[in-house]
């Protein structure tokens, strides 16, 4: 299926953003699309679908790794619900459910606390080569932030919509996924606009930095997008180059559906 128009109107997009960014466009298995797809940008949240990612590949092995009850290490503020909540343990599925959906940092730091960082860093640096995994969720740091590429996040989100060979257990990272809450950058126009397939996306936020990667699913055809951003002041522009990619997507779908209705 023929994607020249939205190439050409994402290229366009990409020459008008003056912005540091990467873009990227692809399917399930080809590259589209790409600008600056193996620039390292720090990852800002994009790094918990490398956490994901491992611990799927671990219950592919050993689907208990689910139900394992975990500890809650010490609280950290930024995005998340554990850090209100009374429980102390809370089992793996949920915390990585939390993790995807709200974008959980005591959760994400709970499951590397469990499985050890440098353990997944190195699964990553092996696995998916352009994912930096450095240090735990706000944790400060100088020059060992963590840090990832378009094509890497194209990848793990790839990776983690894949059902697996026991998909009653392959499904929580997917389902997650397609709930995330923050919808307001690539995703912002298929849920305003009542998309005809589904979708499911990850967003990363920092001070100078508005990441998002996203899958558009409809009629057989999935079509995953990249976009990550730094700037200095105006973030609202990085918003907008986000809801404009994810604009273009929504509109290729339906301008290649009419001429079938």
């Amino acid at each position: 299926m023929s994607h020249d128009h939205l190439v050409e109107r994402l290229n366009q997009l990409h020459h008008q953003f003056a912005e540091p960014h990467a873009l990227l466009l692809a399917d399930r298995s080809h590259l589209l699309f790409g600008a600056h797809t193996d620039k390292l940008f720090p990852a800002a949240s994009l790094i918990k679908l490398g956490i994901a990612a491992y611990i799927k590949k671990r219950a592919e092995a050993d689907p208990f790794q689910w139900n394992r009850m975990v500890e809650l290490p010490k609280t950290v503020g930024g995005a998340g619900v554990l850090r209100f909540m009374t429980e102390p343990s809370w089992c793996v599925r949920d915390l990585v459910t939390l993790m995807l959906m709200v974008s959980d940092n005591l959760a994400a730091n709970a499951l590397l606390k469990l499985y050890g960082l440098p353990t997944i860093s190195r699964w990553l640096a092996e696995h998916f080569p352009g994912t930096q995994l450095n240090r735990a969720l706000m944790q400060s740091h100088v020059d060992n932030d963590n840090r990832i590429t378009a094509e890497a996040t194209w990848r793990l989100l790839h990776d983690l919509l894949t059902p697996t060979q026991q998909s009653a257990d392959g499904d929580w990272c997917a389902q997650a996924l397609r709930h995330q809450q923050n919808r307001t950058k690539l995703l912002l126009a298929p849920t305003m606009q009542a998309f005809i397939g589904w979708t499911a996306g990850k967003t990363g936020e920092l001070p100078h930095c508005e990441h998002d990667a996203a899958c558009f699913a409809a009629e057989g055809e999935q079509l995953y997008a990249v976009v990550l951003t730094t700037f200095n002041d105006r973030r609202e522009d990085a918003m907008r180059f986000n809801q404009q990619v994810g604009q273009l997507i929504l509109d290729d779908f339906q301008q290649r559906r009419d001429p079938l209705l």
